[in-house]
C-alpha cells in the first residue's frame, strides 16, 4: 500500500511535466517581427480552450540590452519662428531649411545606431494662417500632413491620433511607420508626428528614426518637448 501511494504521484509529476515540456517547445518556436501594424491576426492564436500551463521566466530568452541614450544638449533658438528647444549639440542643422518656417536637424551619420540606415531627423516647421488657431485647427492641419507624406515614403501608415501639448500650446499627434527606398536600399522608419496651435500660428515637430531604434531616438522627441518654449 505505501509503495502504490507513493507511486501514483509520481506518475502523474511525470506526466504533467511531459505535457508542460511540449508546450515549453511551442512556446519556444521564434516570434515573427513586428510589422507595424496595430491589429492582431487572431487565427494565429492557441486554441483557449486549451489548459494554461504555467511557464517559468527563466525559460524566456533574455533580450539584448538597448543602450541608454547619452546625449549632451544644447538649446537652439530661432528669432525668426520664435520658439527654443533643446537638441543634441552634435547634430548638423539641414542648410536646405530656410529657417524662417522650417528648420530640420540631422544625427551625424558617424553617430548612427544603425550602419548604413536611415538618418535620425528633427523637423519643426511654423504654419501661418493669419487668424487665431485652436486645438481643432491643430488636428485638421495634422491629417493634411498624413495625406503629404504619404506620397512622400513608398508606404505609410499611422496610428491613432490623440491630444498633445508641446510649450503649453495645444493640439493632436499619432506615431507612423514608412518605408523608403533611396535607389540603393529600403529603409524602415518609425516617426512621431506633433502640431500644436499657438496664437495664429501652428507648428510641427516630427520625429523620424529607423524602426529598431525609435524607442532610443524618442530621448530626443521627450527632450525637446520639456524644454520648447514661445518666445
Amino acid at each position: 500500500d505505501i509503495l502504490l501511494f507513493r507511486c501514483r504521484p509520481f506518475r502523474r509529476r511525470f506526466w504533467n511535466f511531459a505535457q508542460t515540456d511540449m508546450r515549453r517547445l511551442r512556446l519556444s518556436e521564434p516570434i515573427p517581427a513586428d510589422s507595424g501594424d496595430s491589429g492582431f491576426d487572431f487565427s494565429q492564436v492557441d486554441n483557449p480552450l486549451a489548459t494554461p500551463v504555467a511557464v517559468n521566466p527563466i525559460d524566456m530568452p533574455t533580450p539584448t540590452p538597448t543602450p541608454a541614450p547619452n546625449y549632451a544638449y544644447e538649446t537652439y533658438k530661432n528669432d525668426s519662428m520664435g520658439i527654443s528647444f533643446d537638441i543634441p549639440y552634435t547634430w548638423l542643422l539641414n542648410p536646405a531649411t530656410n529657417q524662417e518656417t522650417t528648420i530640420q536637424f540631422v544625427e551625424p551619420k558617424s553617430e548612427r545606431m544603425e550602419v548604413d540606415g536611415y538618418q535620425t531627423r528633427l523637423t519643426v516647421e511654423k504654419f501661418s494662417a493669419g487668424l487665431s488657431q485652436t486645438a481643432s485647427d491643430a488636428r485638421t492641419r495634422l491629417e493634411s500632413v498624413i495625406t503629404e507624406l504619404g506620397g512622400m515614403f513608398t508606404t505609410f501608415k499611422t496610428g491613432e491620433i490623440a491630444s498633445a501639448s508641446i510649450g503649453g500650446a495645444n493640439g493632436y499627434y499619432c506615431y507612423y511607420s514608412a518605408t523608403y527606398n533611396d535607389g540603393t536600399k529600403d529603409y524602415s522608419m518609425r516617426g512621431r508626428l506633433v502640431v500644436v496651435a499657438h496664437d495664429k500660428d501652428l507648428f510641427q515637430v516630427r520625429l523620424t528614426a529607423p524602426s529598431a531604434w525609435y524607442s532610443y531616438y524618442n530621448h530626443v522627441y521627450r527632450q525637446l518637448r520639456s524644454s520648447f518654449k514661445f518666445l
